[in-house]
């Protein structure tokens, strides 16, 4: 199947596409985002036959309310929001709701490929990279989630707030509050 043509649009003009009835756009757009959607549920939930399913299942229900759907400016903050909600669901219906937000904890596991954004990458020597991913591990969910939404999937912070249900501002914060922690921590044994 050739993508060529959908690969030159913005996500606003695909998503267009998609909401007109375009099943090739919508095959795209599940080509481009799976992966990313995986990546994202296993740090949310890690089963992966689970967020699997709930992948699956948020593109059939995509495909089967096209027509109802809102247009986006951003497919992959839309989609990454919708996959916590559909796993939220998911989860709620085996589990109780007030050990939920326990249940999806995000875990934000730093790998090479975090470091290789960085333009001094080399100068990231060993000793640092394990006692920055101890630290991160540190922080509690919601900040550790978004550290690899601002930084990983590089969102901006309105995009970050439609995924964790908050405003611009208290993205802002909250990220400010992750790096200034990560900061007192890291720095703290350097006197």
């Amino acid at each position: 199947m050739m993508y060529g043509y959908y690969s030159e649009m913005s996500d606003s003009e695909l998503w267009s596409l998609f909401l007109s009835g375009d099943k090739k756009a919508l095959s795209y757009i599940y080509k481009n985002q799976y992966h990313q959607l995986l990546s994202y549920g296993i740090k949310l939930y890690p089963d992966y036959e689970v967020v699997r399913d709930c992948i699956q299942d948020l593109f059939v229900k995509l495909y089967l309310n096209h027509k109802k759907l809102s247009p986006t400016l951003n497919i992959n903050a839309y989609l990454l929001r919708s996959l916590k909600n559909r796993l939220y669901d998911v989860l709620s219906d085996k589990k109780d709701i007030s050990s939920l937000d326990e249940t999806l904890a995000f875990d934000f596991t730093i790998d090479e490929e975090f470091f290789l954004q960085f333009p001094d990458n080399d100068d990231i020597d060993l000793q640092k990279k394990k006692k920055l991913h101890e630290i991160i591990h540190m922080l509690p969910s919601r900040q550790q989630e978004i550290l690899y939404l601002r930084f990983v999937r590089e969102l901006d912070y309105v995009e970050i707030g439609e995924i964790l249900g908050i405003n611009y501002q208290s993205a802002k914060n909250l990220l400010s509050r992750s790096l200034a922690k990560i900061r007192k921590v890291f720095f703290s044994d350097k006197k």
